[in-house]
């Protein structure tokens, strides 16, 4: 069975405890480690990651992270921002849909 983990500050991972899922990793200070674990784990399929994280990440991790099929990196933000939004459904449907 294929899980979901969320990653992100201990005010951001603490909404999805209280969701129900189990496994929240509060970041580190090495956050791209945190990332590598997560990455090697086989059991996870989902990660939701805060958007602040990816954002402090050089362009190069950052596409790899985005591009990461197994398992899927879905930044969340704590604003709301159409872009981001537009983005993740471009990359989860492959279309468009404000064109």
């Amino acid at each position: 069975m294929v899980k979901t983990a969320v990653l992100g500050s201990n005010e951001f991972v603490v909404g999805f405890q209280l969701a129900g899922i189990k496994n929240t990793i509060e970041v580190s200070d090495n956050p791209l480690q945190d990332i590598n674990n997560l990455k090697n784990n086989k059991e996870t399929g989902i990660v939701i990651i805060e958007e602040n994280i990816m954002e402090n990440l050089d362009k190069h991790q950052r596409i790899e992270i985005e591009d990461s099929v197994d398992p899927v990196f879905i930044p969340v933000s704590t604003k709301v921002e159409q872009d981001s939004l537009k983005r993740l459904i471009k990359k989860s449907i492959g279309v468009d849909l404000w064109k």
